[in-house]
């Protein structure tokens, strides 16, 4: 059993490693560790998303709007953070759409 201090650094170095910024790859070490304290599947979920997002293209999304639509699907932890990070402004908003956000079904 790793501790959820290995949890979070294994996350955010192979997050890093993958090509996300340090910035990004804490928010995601920080939500694994979250998962696996709640003895939900973290660790693997990461897994299977990674050998996914290396074999696929996915579009970052910067700035949340109303309706967020693109042909490319939009990176699901790039969205989660990039909500986070802009939910003051996007609590004016009575809905937003997102279209195009890959599911667990990956």
């Amino acid at each position: 059993m790793r501790s959820l201090n290995e949890i979070d650094t294994t996350a955010k170095r192979a997050s890093k490693a993958m090509g996300f910024s340090w910035g990004i790859s804490e928010e995601i070490g920080k939500n694994i560790r979250l998962l696996e304290l709640f003895g939900l599947p973290g660790i693997k979920s990461l897994n299977s998303y990674f050998k996914v997002y290396k074999s696929k293209s996915f579009q970052n999304i910067s700035l949340i709007s109303k309706l967020n639509v693109s042909k490319i699907p939009y990176c699901p932890i790039i969205s989660g953070v990039t909500f986070l990070d802009q939910i003051t402004i996007l609590e004016e908003l009575n809905e937003i759409d997102f279209e195009n956000i890959p599911s667990n079904h990956l």
